[in-house]
């Protein structure tokens, strides 16, 4: 896959991941275990998207 390709990908799921965090932190808290995972699954898109941000410059 282009890596500019994968930097977009990437930046979408940071989006939409980050949406889903939000409405599930409001909804059931942000101590929720469910909340925390899906924290951690952003934490790891964002490394992502900086690495392959890296990658392309």
């Amino acid at each position: 896959m282009n890596s500019s390709i994968e930097v977009q990908s990437t930046r979408q799921a940071m989006e939409a991941k980050r949406v889903e965090l939000q409405h599930f932190a409001l909804t059931y808290g942000y101590a929720h275990p469910t909340t925390l995972r899906l924290s951690q699954e952003l934490d790891e898109l964002f490394n992502l998207f900086c690495e392959l941000s890296e990658i392309n410059k």
